[in-house]
């Protein structure tokens, strides 16, 4: 993970499910302190169940977490993906159970969605802490059960930098790519958790090899949200576009 500042944990290593592989990330982050709070700008919590992410000097930011069991995720849920616009630029209306490979996972919001749909879902995340937040929503929705353990039963967490995944040995109908620092998107109304991770993650230029490496792993198309006014990726134009009205979703044909 490349960060701006260190992270604490305010919790204790048996507070930390066993089935967590990011179990080892997070106990070897330094205890919250009086000490440590000098150093740490950010910690990590557990809050009625949840890891969270908190800015210690901005309580403005305290409390980000991914959450697929939130009464606005199920709203989503309820809505077909084929009639949104991430299912029409992933082309769901034609081919209803795709093989998908989101190579930008966040906190996995369009992950979830995807799988939601019927769709056999890889989701990968470069940052070890984003992967710990991703992985903590993932295992609270299997065990919540029925439809939610299901849709999890389809979402398969990598953590990783996907410009080092073999595209000769994972071969997906569709790359999906959601960029954290997407031009145009970085703005003062930005949501809470990606104002968050904006200002903990290093931004990395690395447009073009994205977009080429995604093109190689993908049999049918790359799909690339951007905000609504932002270029395209890698300066390339896309073969269809799908505009709403703060984002668009960039479809690229193999």
């Amino acid at each position: 993970m490349s960060a701006e500042s260190p992270i604490a944990r305010n919790f204790d290593c048996v507070e930390i499910p066993e089935q967590l592989r990011s179990k080892p990330f997070l106990a070897a982050l330094p205890k919250l302190t009086a000490a440590t709070e000098e150093s740490c700008n950010y910690c990590l919590s557990y809050t009625n169940g949840e890891l969270t992410l908190n800015a210690l000097k901005d309580k403005a930011l305290m409390g980000v977490c991914s959450n697929f069991l939130t009464p606005a995720m199920q709203r989503r849920l309820r809505q077909p993906l084929k009639q949104q616009m991430l299912g029409k630029a992933l082309g769901l209306k034609a081919q209803r159970k795709q093989r998908i490979l989101d190579a930008t996972a966040g906190l996995g919001t369009d992950a979830f969605l995807m799988a939601a749909s019927g769709c056999e879902v890889t989701a990968i995340e470069r940052s070890p802490l984003v992967f710990a937040l991703l992985e903590d929503a993932l295992v609270r929705a299997q065990l919540a059960g029925g439809s939610f353990a299901v849709i999890a039963s389809r979402l398969t967490l990598q953590q990783g930098d996907f410009l080092h995944w073999d595209a000769q040995q994972h071969q997906y109908d569709t790359v999906y790519l959601d960029p954290m620092f997407p031009a145009g998107r970085r703005k003062a109304s930005a949501k809470k958790a990606m104002t968050l991770l904006q200002q903990l993650l290093l931004e990395e230029d690395c447009e073009e090899q994205l977009l080429s490496h995604g093109l190689e792993s993908a049999e049918k198309r790359v799909v690339v949200k951007r905000g609504r006014r932002s270029p395209p990726l890698a300066a390339r134009e896309p073969s269809l576009q799908f505009k709403g009205s703060t984002n668009r979703f960039d479809v690229y044909l193999s």
